[in-house]
């Protein structure tokens, strides 16, 4: 009898569920609001096609609770109402037992849930992203038609007209993984500290987007470019200036939430392992790289009055009258700046009023570059010419660069650079003030993020879990609630399951905050805790037997 009794209820619950499911699907796979969690803005129409292929089963994850709430308390309100509720027990049924198929259903709705958040949600949402990654040339394109800057690290780039070029008519440039972008009308601003330090205008922009393994790059090369230095108070009209190579801003950015269950607790045991943290933490190694490349130039200064630099088929020597050091970052000051250059064509001899070095970043993460950049009455002849006339004379001159890594000094500093005492939470002592501040924020951002990957381990875990006490708190009530009050039953169960929800979502957002790392978890499991005790309260309160 038992059996007979579950197998007609569990077909009249998956009926209605089928049928809610499905419409509440089509409601919010065509009235966008999945889609707007994945912001693919600038794909084509196929891809688009593609990427609400892939939402829909998203979709049906997020409502399925609703969907079996709603079918457990309409079937079995349908039931109370038609009296077969009272003839089970009237046959000295055990009422309770009745709810064995909602909890069934509501077990079944759990484990597609937590499945779907742990596995399904990622893997689809890895698959957009390839979509999106295809079309960023164009997405790059439609930015810059839509007036907005294209933003990486402190500069800020708009341009009136942007097309993409064929790579034929670029002589010289590679053409596999490269596509190459021509920007006219071009401005530009570059930004420290919140502070304007340049900014200006060039005439055409060559944007040289790479699609590597690692993550997708653009380097951009600026030609006919005024430029105001607003640190220095100074112009510059300069033929040609090129900006290192960056990651470009995705439509869709990486985020905890669509990260796998494996991947989530790989990142709280390592989470250098996570590329948010990888990426913080090789800018701390350039930071580091940076301050090693000026201490070297301050030492050599300071005992022989200058330093050398060596590079494929170019020697430097670099001659200062001063080598003081920024006790903000380490940065030499160098000025009465002079520079013997030695070739396979021969000695070149520069002169300038100051001079600065940094170090650029190429689409080789591992072998960055070193530049110095001569500013102000540049001049530069042949090595032992007394012919002054032949002398050029620029307001600004940059060297050729030269590999970080064919240094040998350098080299070996940076090889011996270890992250992991830093990671456990050890500051590197002695250093400067900014570079301190850059630890003490990866510090940060390192204990925030482990935070943030716990709490969404057990948002995923808590909110999974309360589907079986929603589903059955709906059956009860269409019980209790009976005749054509069945739709009241439902409103009145989805109040305790918003509660849940509220208490999910909420304990997920504390978990950006380490500090209140316990409240979350007891926010979180709090309330899938209440909404049990509320269905066991009700049932056995309100329910006879």
């Amino acid at each position: 009898m038992m059996l007979t009794l579950h197998l007609y209820l569990a077909r009249e619950l998956l009926k209605t569920f089928a049928l809610t499911a499905i419409a509440l699907t089509l409601l919010v796979v065509l009235g966008g609001g999945v889609a707007n969690i994945f912001k693919g803005e600038g794909i084509g129409a196929e891809d688009m096609m593609k990427v609400f292929a892939f939402l829909t089963p998203v979709a049906v994850t997020l409502i399925l609770p609703i969907a079996a709430l709603f079918s457990a308390a309409i079937t079995y309100g349908r039931s109370a109402s038609d009296n077969e509720v009272i003839a089970c027990r009237a046959a000295g049924i055990n009422i309770h037992r009745l709810l064995l198929s909602a909890g069934l259903l509501g077990l079944c709705v759990t484990l597609i849930t937590y499945w779907a958040w742990n596995y399904m949600i990622p893997s689809l949402t890895r698959q957009i992203e390839d979509i999106t990654r295809r079309d960023l040339p164009a997405i790059v394109v439609q930015q810059f038609q839509r007036a907005k800057p294209l933003v990486f690290g402190r500069h800020r780039i708009m341009a009136s007209r942007c097309e993409i070029l064929d790579p034929g008519r670029l002589e010289g440039r590679p053409t596999e993984g490269h596509t190459y972008l021509l920007l006219t009308g071009v401005s530009f601003v570059e930004m420290e500290d919140e502070e304007i330090m340049r900014y200006g205008t060039a005439d055409a922009t060559i944007i040289d987007f790479h699609r590597s393994e690692h993550a997708p790059q653009i380097a951009v090369d600026l030609h006919g470019v005024h430029l105001y230095d607003a640190a220095r108070g100074q112009y510059f009209d300069l033929a040609h200036q090129s900006l290192p190579p960056f990651e470009i801003p995705l439509a869709m950015r990486r985020k905890t939430k669509f990260e796998t269950l494996g991947s989530l607790l790989a990142f709280q045991r390592n989470p250098e392992l996570a590329p948010e943290v990888a990426d913080r933490l090789e800018g701390i190694t350039r930071e580091l790289m940076t301050l090693y490349m000026y201490e070297y130039v301050v030492e050599q200064l300071r005992s022989d009055g200058f330093f050398r630099l060596n590079g494929p088929g170019v020697e430097y020597e670099v001659y200062s009258r001063e080598g003081a050091q920024d006790p903000d970052d380490g940065r030499p000051v160098m000025r009465s700046v002079r520079v013997i250059e030695k070739t396979d064509a021969g000695s070149f001899v520069y002169s300038a009023d100051t001079a600065t070095i940094e170090l650029r970043s190429t689409f080789d993460r591992a072998r960055p570059v070193i530049l110095v950049d001569l500013i102000g009455n540049v001049e530069i002849s042949r090595a032992g010419s007394t012919d002054d006339s032949r002398a050029v004379r620029k307001p600004r001159e940059t060297l050729k660069p030269v590999p970080y890594m064919d240094q040998p000094v350098l080299k070996a500093r940076a090889e011996a650079f270890d992250p992991e005492p830093l990671l456990s939470g050890e500051l590197i002592r002695d250093l400067p003030r900014k570079q301190t501040r850059l630890c003490e924020r990866l510090l940060e951002y390192v204990q925030k993020f482990k935070s943030e990957v716990r709490g969404e381990i057990h948002f995923r875990a808590s909110y999974s879990l309360s589907s079986i006490a929603v589903v059955v708190m709906g059956a009860v009530l269409g019980i209790i609630v009976r005749g054509g009050q069945v739709l009241t039953a439902f409103g009145i169960s989805c109040v305790p399951s918003l509660f849940v929800v509220l208490s999910s979502i909420v304990g997920r957002n504390l978990a950006d905050k380490p500090d209140y790392a316990a409240l979350c978890l007891g926010v979180m499991w709090g309330g899938t805790i209440f909404i049990y005790f509320a269905t066991f309260f009700i049932t056995a309160r309100y329910l006879k037997r």
